[in-house]
């Protein structure tokens, strides 16, 4: 059985030949010889989710070209600008990127790219216009990928991509200060990302599609009231699309959804990752499993930021008990909660260490507890 076959016999909710192990390998875990043993587990086991070209989104849906300029260097901090070039003007923002001996790089935000209305008003002064779908790279990563993975496209979340963009003190007053050009952004923005969705199919690009920002609109950020107003109508319409030209949505999302995942599901969401349990948010898997198993496809819950602290052992229970909770019938994949599998969390080099044995663990129990 191809990895492919496998994700797609679990995101048909059916049980494969055993449950799907996810476990992208970075670029820092190839190149470290202490991952050599982790490396062959996951060219061997590993059955990913691998993202291929669709359309150029640009920034906010304006065409855009990002410069980058370093502003100071202190030896352990980079303080750098980021500017995105569109037809509208200018957008500027800058970071602050830290430099750790363990090779790690990681940055916080200084400064946005939208900091008040007017800036959004920016970019809604100029009609978004479709663009030529990315048909040539599309193949190329297709024929890439062919059965080692399951192929997803990325999708343009208008609102999530816009609360990461934004000064994030302002951006969520305005659903009360400015409703009327929040609203105007969504339609404005979620009718052009459903004519993209058609155009690419169109043009022979349809199939799985993710995007990385639901963790965004749900508690700390937003409650029912809001989401119910300017998520779930904008969303529905887009994965409504994506349904009618035979297509999937995968959301990542992170942070307490459990009160969300049946909204989710009605929204029109195939698929939901990483389902983070408790200490990091509230996922009861077995719970999640009852409620929306038969309709969405439920990834992770091994929570992977706790590895660099964790023992073997302490992993080895947590794929046990998350196979237990909701592997029956399908419709699961396993999923590392955290990013870093491995490699990439870590801030000493005991704590990698101790990333690496258990990323194998991971791997160790998933084949001894995942065959059905």
């Amino acid at each position: 059985m191809t990895h492919r076959e496998r994700l797609e016999i679990a995101w048909s909710f059916r049980e494969a030949d055993r449950v799907p192990i996810e476990f992208p390998v970075s670029a820092l875990v190839r190149d470290d010889p202490r991952c050599a043993r982790l490396v062959r587990l996951a060219d061997e086991y590993a059955d990913n989710f691998a993202g291929v070209a669709g359309y150029d989104w640009g920034f906010l849906g304006q065409p855009a070209t990002r410069t980058e300029r370093l502003l100071e260097d202190t030896g352990d901090c980079q303080r750098i600008e980021w500017t995105m070039h569109t037809p509208v003007g200018e957008f500027v923002a800058v970071i602050r990127r830290p430099r750790f001996d363990t090779g790690i790089e990681d940055y916080h935000w200084e400064k946005r790219y939208i900091e008040q209305p007017a800036d959004l008003e920016r970019v809604l002064s100029k009609p978004l216009e479709l663009r030529a779908p990315l048909k040539d790279a599309f193949d190329r990563g297709m024929a890439a990928i062919g059965e080692s993975a399951m192929p997803v496209i990325a999708l343009y979340h208008p609102l999530g991509t816009l609360v990461r963009s934004a000064n994030m003190e302002a951006v969520y007053s305005w659903f009360r200060a400015e409703p009327e050009l929040m609203h105007r952004f969504l339609r404005v923005s979620n009718d052009y990302v459903v004519a993209a969705v058609h155009a690419m199919a169109d043009a022979g690009i349809c199939g799985n599609f993710i995007s990385y920002a639901h963790e965004m609109l749900i508690p700390p950020w937003m409650g029912h009231a809001l989401f119910e107003e300017f998520v779930f109508p904008y969303d529905s319409q887009v994965y409504g699309a994506i349904h009618e030209r035979g297509g999937r949505f995968r959301a990542h999302c992170h942070g307490n959804c459990m009160d969300f995942l049946e909204r989710f599901a009605d929204m029109g969401i195939d698929s939901v990752e990483p389902l983070e349990p408790p200490p990091y948010a509230d996922c009861d898997l077995a719970e999640a499993k009852r409620l929306v198993g038969d309709r969405m496809l439920l990834s992770g819950n091994i929570p992977s930021q706790a590895f660099v602290f964790w023992e073997p052992e302490q992993v080895e229970e947590a794929v046990r008990e998350a196979i237990e909770a909701a592997a029956p019938g399908g419709g699961y994949t396993l999923r590392l909660t955290g990013g870093g599998g491995g490699r990439g969390s870590e801030r000493t080099a005991e704590q990698g260490d101790r990333n690496i044995r258990c990323a194998e663990a991971y791997f160790d129990a998933a084949l001894k507890y995942g065959w059905y």
